[in-house]
């Protein structure tokens, strides 16, 4: 009987010591799950905070032209002084369409493009009669950022519009100054160009058929041989950019678009929306060239690398010093 009451008396002490023991285990537990949940997305908050904080890598893309090249240095010496950022480039990539996808797939952060050819080339507009440098950026901007999630920032102040470009003893022994005088004379006369032109919605058809062009031959080549071809007589009519510096290292004059066939092509940059909203500095950055790249400075810019053989990135520095963008 002693030992019955024995074992019911520890039964008693030991059943309160037990559910004790269980209970704090419990608590234990708990507190080392809740711990673990709090430490579990503290952590992810302070990674994505440190990421949106860390410097990106950014990579300058552009065209293969000389133009192309000395503003992929100028944007991409600019943005390496004046933020945190690693900055890289790729030069020479290729045509809007190219450029476009790299943006799209990420393997380029910035590229600059002009406002005609993201308008007609890119979002296949018309150029309407009312259309102004300011409303073909308006809406090409509109376009890009309801389309593909891009935006264009400010654009610089000088426009790269296609022109024909002749001799300058041709100019002047036809009397022609504009495109609407050349019209009668294109019947003996061959025209060259990059295979592009022939392809572009604001190319070589619509310009024929507004201006009523009937050329006596046509010449695919590459615009770095063109020039050359027009001195040499191989062609007798160049289409060609209007700040190309070897218009006048080579004594030779652009005509007048008089029916105004070509639209505006004002250069910008153009940058993912999200990449911006993260990165508001990189916009600020580059808005700076706004005011700063007119039709003189740049053809000059393109001047210096045609004629005098300087290199796109030396050509650059100098402009960004020259300015007051670099010290």
């Amino acid at each position: 009987m002693d030992d019955h009451y024995l074992n019911f008396s520890n039964q008693q002490q030991e059943e309160p010591t037990m559910k004790r023991a269980l209970i704090g285990m419990m608590i234990l537990v708990l507190a080392v799950l809740s711990a673990c949940s709090f430490s579990s997305e503290k952590p992810a908050d302070s990674v994505e905070l440190a990421d949106a904080n860390q410097p990106a890598n950014i990579v300058v893309g552009g065209k293969p032209f000389t133009e192309q090249l000395i503003l992929v240095e100028i944007m991409a010496q600019l943005l390496d002084a004046k933020t945190d950022h690693h900055i890289s480039t790729k030069e020479g990539l290729g045509i809007s369409h190219v450029l476009l996808q790299a943006l799209k797939d990420d393997d380029i952060q910035v590229y600059a493009d002009y406002t005609g050819t993201g308008y007609i080339h890119i979002l296949q507009n018309e150029l309407q009669p009312d259309d102004t440098p300011a409303t073909v950026y308006e809406k090409v901007k509109k376009g890009y950022e309801e389309k593909y999630g891009l935006t264009w920032l400010k654009p610089m102040p000088f426009s790269n519009t296609f022109t024909l470009i002749i001799k300058k003893e041709t100019a002047e022994k036809l009397k022609v100054k504009t495109f609407s005088d050349l019209v009668q004379h294109s019947r003996n006369m061959v025209l060259g160009t990059d295979d592009q032109f022939f392809k572009r919605g604001d190319g070589y058809k619509g310009m024929a058929e507004i201006y009523g062009f009937e050329f006596k031959g046509r010449k695919e080549m590459d615009n770095g041989i063109a020039y050359q071809a027009l001195q040499d007589g191989q062609i007798d009519v160049l289409v060609g950019y209007a700040t190309d510096g070897r218009i006048p290292g080579l004594n030779l004059i652009t005509l007048e678009d008089d029916k105004q066939y070509f639209p505006p092509y004002f250069p910008a940059p153009i940058l993912k929306q999200d990449f911006l909203a993260k990165y508001p500095e990189v916009g600020e950055t580059l808005n700076l060239l706004a005011d700063r790249l007119d039709q003189v400075t740049m053809a000059g810019l393109n001047a210096k690398v045609d004629n005098d053989k300087m290199k796109p990135k030396d050509v650059a520095k100098q402009f960004l010093e020259s300015s007051g963008l670099l010290k």
